[in-house]
């Protein structure tokens, strides 16, 4: 395991070296904008003249999210639904001011409904030494509680939420409410896993409470959707389909 001050300093000079950068991925029929958000990912994802957001990042960057969103030259009011992976506060904490400036119904998943409303992380469960270095903080995140214009309890069409064709699928373990976004040849994985601080391969989140059930999750989204080739994941990332693959295996357990 990587010394836990030798993690700190990786992770820090990762989050200056790429705070507030935007890049651009094409995917089958759409093209992704990833803002990085101190170190989350807010994803725009923009095909014709439809766009969703997925995930919000931290209440406190939500007017500056919104402003680079224009930024890239979208019409605001192509902008037709916010969809959040899950109910923390670098993923959620956004999503109401989100709502306000950018006129877009938002969509969370129906598990997380509760901690939503209260604005507050539930448990957090740390899974290395970065998390553990910094769980206090992460815990004590909160935001203004709001809730959802749609709640997903169900795998559902995005193309009647958001205009663009797609599923929403409830995949809870990281939260309750947890959702999982596939749009083409592309998986909006939220913290299903992470991308590695350095490379492109794909590792455990930081806060995970049952890595078993985890490894099934990402065992049954791989199987039930071979076409998906990128995964895009709510810090760091993208990740290719081979490194999940690879990232499964090594972490599965032998006999």
């Amino acid at each position: 395991m990587m010394p836990r001050a030798l993690a700190w300093l990786l992770f820090a000079a990762t989050l200056t070296a790429c705070g507030g950068s935007t890049s651009q991925t094409r995917i089958a029929g759409a093209t992704v904008h990833t803002l990085e958000v101190d170190y989350s990912n807010v994803h725009v994802v923009q095909q014709g003249d439809a766009v969703v957001l997925i995930d919000a990042g931290y209440e406190a960057l939500a007017g500056e999210t919104a402003e680079r969103v224009r930024a890239l030259g979208l019409d605001p009011a192509a902008v037709k639904a916010i969809i959040l992976t899950h109910g923390h506060a670098d993923h959620a904490g956004g999503g109401a001011r989100l709502r306000t400036d950018l006129t877009a119904q938002l969509v969370a998943g129906a598990g997380d409904q509760p901690m939503m409303a209260a604005g507050k992380n539930e448990p957090l469960c740390p899974t290395g030494s970065i998390a553990e270095g910094r769980v206090d903080e992460d815990q004590a995140a909160t935001y203004d509680g709001y809730g959802a214009d749609v709640w997903i309890d169900a795998p559902t069409d995005l193309a009647p939420v958001g205009g663009i064709p797609g599923r929403i699928l409830p995949m809870p373990g990281h939260t309750r409410g947890s959702l999982v976004v596939v749009v083409g040849d592309a998986a909006f994985v939220g913290d299903l896993f992470r991308g590695a601080i350095v490379g492109g391969g794909a590792e455990t989140h930081f806060y995970m409470c049952d890595l078993a059930d985890n490894r099934a999750d990402i065992r049954a989204l791989l199987d039930a959707h071979p076409n998906v080739k990128t995964f895009f994941t709510g810090h760091f990332g993208p990740v290719d389909r081979e490194d999940v693959e690879e990232y499964l295996a090594d972490q599965t357990p032998t006999n």
